[in-house]
């Protein structure tokens, strides 16, 4: 293990080493699938597409689809295209489950997304659907069944990728019809595009789809989107969406925390009144997949949502953040928030930031214990988590204390 995994996180090749010697590892947790090789299949997509980020403006694209039958129980949690239908379920199926997928991409520029070929339109209409869908694919070379998945901290895991020549829905896709509206209006904003889909209870996920394929926006700025950036860019645009609706909500009048641990992410939320603040701390705990001696991450934002990408805690921030901006709307509360993530041993592969998101979500349903002070929240929090010196010495903590001390 280097010093710069935690940055790297299988991604950069800061060490030089291909394949990533820890995810090499992640790999051999997983169960074996008999090898075998197709050149072609039919099979449901879930929906789900990818779109690479590597050699940008000049990227790999294309839809993903199941090799297993359609009627595989393996697919019962995959119909809608989004990850959070696994919520709860162990780490070995959440990890292993989007491994069975097969992506054909072939290399396009983004901007085809505003005249799009047959297997970029192929494609988008994978991407406007709310459920799976039965396409077929034809590869230019033999796909390798039961090699080793690829792992990325942003997104799910992805199976076995190959050169498409064809890709052709075959089935019956269901598009929602403010969906197939909404990717008409070629003079619509992507970011109001997106508020329009939220009031019809279009999802995070679906939304992302778009965003990806390049269906949104206005038609001369329509470009496809690296699903690693979409994922990120629709957690920070319905944050900020929130953000505009809570802001000048009545505040919360008690320190509220709230707890919830999945897959041996464990998080810790405190909400206090006041203004706009928000703090996400993220520790990597001795023995962690990326860490070997531990090390926590932060990024924060003062008053309103920043405009600096959180390069520290990365991802998560964003889909965390959103959950707590979700909640608050929902209660018609406003407040400040920090955030302390433990991520320990047993959270041995990376499956994307809806994990954070999701469980960000369901600490909010539960009944919060409450405080006086932020003292006695931070001192019933700090033993319960794997650095107390870093959350009492945060930047949320103290900016707290210097607001209460400047206001006499």
């Amino acid at each position: 293990m280097f010093p710069e995994c935690l940055d790297c996180r299988g991604i950069r090749s800061m060490c030089g080493i291909n394949p990533c010697p820890l995810l090499a590892e992640v790999r051999s947790k997983l169960p074996v699938v008999q090898a075998t090789s197709i050149d072609e299949m039919i099979g449901p997509s879930p929906p789900q597409l990818f779109v690479g980020r590597y050699g940008y403006p000049d990227v790999r694209a294309g839809p993903s689809a199941s090799w297993l039958p359609e009627d595989d129980s393996e697919m019962s949690s995959l119909t809608t295209g989004d990850p959070a239908d696994l919520f709860g379920k162990p780490l070995e199926e959440v990890a292993a489950r989007h491994a069975n997928l097969i992506t054909g991409g072939t290399r396009m520029r983004v901007v085809e997304a505003r005249k799009p070929g047959q297997m970029l339109e192929t494609t988008q209409e994978i991407a406007m659907a709310e459920k799976a869908v039965d396409i077929e694919l034809d590869f230019a070379n033999s796909i390798r069944i039961g090699s080793s998945p690829t792992f990325d901290s942003m997104s799910t895991p992805l199976g076995p990728t190959g050169e498409v020549l064809r890709a052709e829905v075959v089935g019956n896709s269901s598009i929602p019809r403010k969906v197939d509206s909404v990717a008409g209006e070629v003079d619509l904003l992507a970011t109001d595009a997106m508020d329009e889909l939220v009031q019809t209870n279009i999802g995070e996920a679906h939304l992302s789809r778009l965003l990806s394929a390049g269906v949104l926006g206005r038609a001369k700025g329509r470009k496809l989107v690296p699903t690693r950036w979409s994922i990120t860019a629709t957690d920070d645009i319905l944050g900020k969406r929130l953000w505009n609706k809570v802001r000048d909500n009545p505040s919360v009048d008690k320190i509220l925390v709230y707890e919830a641990t999945y897959l041996d992410n464990r998080f810790h939320i405190i909400l206090t009144p006041g203004l706009w603040a928000f703090q996400m701390l993220e520790a990597w705990t001795r023995g962690s997949l990326w860490a070997e001696e531990g090390k926590v991450l932060g990024d924060w934002e003062d008053l309103k949502p920043r405009t600096k990408y959180a390069d520290r805690v990365t991802g998560a921030y964003y889909a965390a953040r959103l959950g707590v901006l979700e909640h608050l709307d929902s209660v018609g509360k406003s407040g400040g928030c920090l955030i302390w993530r433990d991520i320990g041993e047993g959270y041995w592969a990376p499956v994307g930031v809806w994990l954070i998101r999701e469980t960000v979500r369901e600490a909010m349903k539960q009944t919060p214990r409450q405080f006086d002070s932020l003292n006695e929240a931070v001192n019933y929090a700090a033993p319960r988590v794997s650095a107390p010196k870093d959350l009492v010495n945060s930047w949320f903590v103290n900016r707290v204390q210097q607001t209460r001390l400047d206001s006499f």
